[in-house]
């Protein structure tokens, strides 16, 4: 896998989990609304082209995009569900993705384990490339001058998958570069 097919991997996929975010949140909306969708439907979308991209060296790519979809629809599910049960935890996209990166990062890298011993790394680069697009989604909502608030809400929302993919190609990239050696059963005695 080169460092370019991840981002075109990753924007694609992004690009894909927008769309599905859209129809899943028109669908829930008739149950009240919940933030959920948008964590699944990023991750879906995100995860399912990465686990394409990455089938050759992962074989069963369904358990990436699994990864994905679970990772960051569980602080969003967790969000909704503390707010429905009265508890109020207040909405915050930010800290959603960034709990949401850290279960993706910790999950998709024991999915790496078998193919690097460098796996390890995949978590802070997949937080540190979750962060980018949402601290301009973030930015987006902020108090900040009107062209920073579009700036940051253009960049996160439509360039996301393309920043996601650029910050984490290289780490991607470099973790497959120098693959595990398994060891030869053929020669244990016995």
């Amino acid at each position: 896998m080169s460092f370019w097919q991840w981002v075109r991997a990753t924007t694609l996929g992004w690009l894909l989990g927008f769309v599905l975010v859209i129809v899943l949140s028109l669908v829930w909306e008739l149950f009240g609304g919940v933030q959920f969708m948008v964590g699944a439907g990023i991750g879906a979308g995100v995860g399912y082209l990465q686990g394409r991209a990455l089938a050759s060296v992962l074989g069963r790519s369904y358990r990436w995009m699994v990864a994905s979809t679970v990772g960051m629809g569980a602080p969003f599910l967790l969000t909704d569900v503390l707010h429905l049960a009265g508890l109020g935890l207040p909405y915050s996209l930010p800290r959603n993705v960034l709990y949401g990166a850290i279960v993706i990062g910790v999950w998709q890298a024991q999915l790496l384990r078998p193919v690097s011993r460098r796996s390890v790394w995949w978590i802070p680069a997949c937080l540190y490339g979750w962060a980018i697009p949402a601290g301009a989604i973030a930015l987006g909502d902020s108090q900040a001058p009107r062209a920073l608030k579009v700036i940051g809400s253009f960049g996160g929302i439509f360039l996301g998958g393309a920043l996601l993919g650029l910050a984490t190609a290289g780490c991607l990239t470099w973790i497959l570069r120098r693959p595990c050696r398994r060891p030869m059963f053929d020669d244990v005695p016995g």
